[in-house]
């Protein structure tokens, strides 16, 4: 697994967390890409109500993810890993090296896991790469109006 893991084990989960103090899924993607990547992503608060809430995420994961990122054969550094439960891509993880993703799970907080492990909440339907937009210097601004950074 790549070093910079274990900064982020433990963090406890939150819906809408986007700070140490806290995190969802997609704020640990934020946090962790802003930190040890540079690549600066939109905070898409307001976007939704509550993280847990698969109907509220997976339309959300279907409107964001491709202006985020595109969708790439397998996992590799930066790697996003779209996972899907009750048949709703509704989660992410980061690739962290090792054949592991690290992401946030209500009542545990950040953990990484095994790709093939049946743990794992939901299966991986997809692995995307996060645009070279958003890991430039002009990444501070935000690509579509309405996806404040």
């Amino acid at each position: 697994m790549y070093t910079w893991v274990q900064e982020y084990i433990g963090i406890p989960f939150q819906s809408g967390g986007r700070d140490r103090r806290g995190l969802d899924c997609y704020g640990l993607i934020r946090l962790v890409l802003m930190e040890q990547y540079g690549c600066k992503l939109p905070l898409l608060d307001g976007k939704y109500d509550n993280a847990l809430n698969l109907y509220d995420t997976s339309p959300l994961f279907f409107q964001q993810l491709p202006i985020l990122a595109e969708k790439i054969a397998g996992p590799q550094e930066r790697a996003l890993a779209l996972l899907e439960m009750h048949q709703l891509p509704c989660h992410l993880g980061l690739f962290c090296g090792g054949e592991s993703i690290i992401h946030s799970r209500a009542g545990v907080g950040v953990v990484a896991e095994k790709i093939d492990s049946r743990r794992l909440p939901g299966k991986i339907v997809g692995w995307y790469r996060v645009s070279k937009d958003y890991c430039t210097a002009e990444s501070v601004q935000p690509r579509q109006a309405g996806m404040g950074v």
